[in-house]
């Protein structure tokens, strides 16, 4: 799998000797979280991230400790129900809203709980929060898009320096 990078610059966790996150490990947790858990067909997106809006959903999750790092991921509302489907094996037509933004919210927490897991150190995963966009994107992210069964899903991680 060859994602689709955007946005590397200086302080990109591939340029960085110390962080262990790269883009190839997060298209692995990507395609594992898809294919194995949801049995969702996802590919790396040659295409850039779509342009986000006030519609777009976002799922955050935080690590703290002695690594800390931000994990992100976007996707229309139309796909986050696409994964709510499959991960609650229902029909959209019974998801509650509030269904759809758990299932998105469950995406950010599996990925970044295997983010914690490549961590060596102490460090804490937070909840994750979910809703539309409220905030610019992370200055100096790794941000990679994927397609997700024709849709684009964006996932960016930005690792701190404490």
């Amino acid at each position: 799998m060859q994602p689709f990078a955007i946005d590397q610059t200086a302080s990109d966790p591939n340029d960085d000797d110390d962080s262990l996150v790269t883009v190839d490990l997060i298209a692995q947790m990507v395609d594992n979280l898809f294919t194995a858990m949801l049995e969702m067909d996802v590919d790396a997106s040659p295409i850039a991230p779509p342009e986000l809006d006030a519609e777009t959903l976002s799922a955050s999750i935080q690590i703290s400790g002695e690594r800390s790092a931000l994990i992100q991921v976007f996707a229309s509302h139309d796909l986050a129900t696409k994964i709510a489907t499959a991960m609650f094996a229902t029909e959209a037509s019974d998801l509650a809203e509030e269904e759809i933004l758990d299932a998105l919210g469950e995406v950010v927490n599996v990925i970044g709980g295997n983010v914690k897991g490549v961590y060596d150190q102490e460090c804490a995963l937070s909840l994750p929060c979910v809703g539309t966009i409220q905030t610019p994107l992370a200055d100096n992210a790794m941000t990679t898009a994927f397609d997700l069964g024709g849709e684009p899903i964006t996932v960016l991680f930005k690792e701190r320096t404490q």
